[in-house]
């Protein structure tokens, strides 16, 4: 059944230069990104805990983040010790487990990030958001609604060198984003977007997914929060969806397929 879809109305107070936009039909090189202060860049080998990083806009939050290694890949957004989410796994400020009611008659489930990883013996981390879950090498991008403050990475399980960039994004304004029709292919986690949708339309999803395991579709609006799932499914196959929508939003792709393709039109 379609369903009217409303991403939001324009924030105030989002950047407004659009310098040195590029090639608007992958998410990946589509700016306007944040400027190299709100953007940040880690690195390590095997498990660790990042330095920690400020997140201080009203927006999303992206983080690319990529393992060479063979074995477990585990990665956990979370409070530095001692700040916000303690490590005995009591509390945790995070929202991405809360079902979100969608124009009041249907809800889609948040992100899966209710992931209790023991550390050491007796101690374990309930994490603001889970980044990654996947075994071998791994080059993927999530989004992530998080309040503002300071936060970590903790690498829980790792066997190589692993890099991240995380991009602290503001709610962008309408007009701001990838234009349809939008052609995207991969093999892991992705997040297209922020998407110009305009106007109120229909727009036609085809999501194609080969291998095994749940691969999971979402449309978030221009905060990353409110997901609507337009795909779900395991295994070999694919899902087609009409909706309307108009605003700015995201698609995130959560998958850990061997090749997946995405078509907006």
């Amino acid at each position: 059944m379609n369903r009217r879809t409303y991403l939001g109305l324009a924030a105030a107070g989002t950047i407004g230069s659009l310098a040195g936009c590029t090639d608007a039909t992958d998410g990946r090189e589509f700016p306007p990104y944040p400027d190299d202060y709100n953007t940040t860049e880690l690195s390590g080998s095997g498990p660790a805990t990042s330095d920690s990083f400020e997140l201080s806009l009203d927006g999303p939050t992206l983080i690319d983040l990529e393992h060479m290694g063979e074995e477990n890949f585990t990665v956990v957004l979370d409070h530095p010790p001692g700040e916000g989410d303690d490590l005995d796994g009591n509390e945790t400020d995070s929202d991405d487990n809360e079902t979100t009611e969608i124009d009041g008659n249907e809800t889609a489930e948040g992100d899966d990030d209710d992931l209790d990883i023991d550390v050491e013996e007796g101690e374990q981390i309930a994490p603001v958001a889970t980044i990654a879950s996947a075994r071998g090498a791994y080059n993927g991008r999530t989004l992530h609604a998080v309040s503002a403050g300071r936060y970590v990475l903790h690498v829980i399980e790792a066997d190589a060198d692993w890099e991240a960039t995380v991009y602290d994004l503001p709610e962008y304004d309408d007009g701001v984003g990838i234009e349809l029709p939008i052609e995207r292919e991969g093999e892991q986690y992705d997040v297209v977007g922020p998407i110009d949708f305009g106007e109120q339309g229909t727009v036609d999803f085809e999501f194609v997914a080969s291998g095994e395991g749940l691969h999971r579709v979402f449309l978030n609006d221009r905060t990353g929060t409110q997901p609507l799932s337009v795909a779900e499914f395991e295994g070999d196959g694919s899902e087609s969806v009409s909706q309307e929508i108009e605003g700015v939003g995201y698609i995130e792709v959560l998958t850990v397929s061997p090749s997946w393709t995405l078509h907006l039109l």
